[in-house]
């Protein structure tokens, strides 16, 4: 699915350019650093608020949430489709703070989203991997991110995911791409839905 120009702008970010047809916004990271060093320091997890119904913010968009974990889409994806894929509970550390079975559940989870992800977007290598910190958002989570194919060689990997550039994907299509990727999730978990 190829997401059409849009011309919304995020809060502290400004226009840039298209890529592929899609236009561009650029993240202000200093401004970007601070609120969420302000967060953390203040207490507040955002991700924490995401998991709970009750406190669900606006600035990213939920895709599923199971008993383990929570999908949503970032305000700021550098990729289509990119996800993040955390626990429920607050957690820190990426393996100490999981028994072996809540790990394994939770890469269950980021399994599927990976084929979920994949069948909506064409993927020339899908991106698993877990950022964060304890001095901005400490609250664990994946990031899972589909490569598009035919992204040069010096594009891929860590230059994919380490700009300040995003693709600016207005809230409609947020919110379909969103309903996809938990009607795929959703279907996955069925004990009668297609084999994990």
């Amino acid at each position: 699915m190829e997401p059409p120009n849009a011309s919304a702008q995020h809060p502290g970010t400004r226009s840039s350019s298209t890529v592929d047809g899609r236009q561009t916004g650029t993240i202000d990271t200093n401004a970007y650093v601070a609120r969420v060093q302000a967060e953390n320091a203040a207490g507040q997890c955002f991700i924490c608020e995401l998991a709970d119904e009750q406190t669900t913010r606006t600035r990213e968009t939920v895709a599923y949430r199971d008993e383990h974990c929570i999908v949503f889409i970032p305000p700021f994806p550098r990729l289509y489709a990119y996800c993040l894929l955390a626990p429920r509970r607050h957690a820190t550390n990426v393996v100490a703070d999981f028994t072996e079975d809540d790990y394994l559940a939770l890469q269950l989870r980021i399994h599927r989203l990976g084929r979920v992800l994949a069948q909506i977007t064409p993927t020339e290598r899908l991106y698993v991997f877990s950022f964060g910190s304890m001095q901005g958002v400490a609250h664990v989570h994946w990031h899972v991110a589909p490569l598009p194919p035919g992204t040069p060689f010096r594009e891929q990997q860590f230059a994919a995911v380490d700009t300040p550039d995003y693709l600016v994907i207005p809230q409609a299509e947020r919110d379909e791409l969103a309903q996809r990727v938990g009607a795929g999730m959703a279907a996955l978990a069925r004990p009668n839905g297609p084999s994990s």
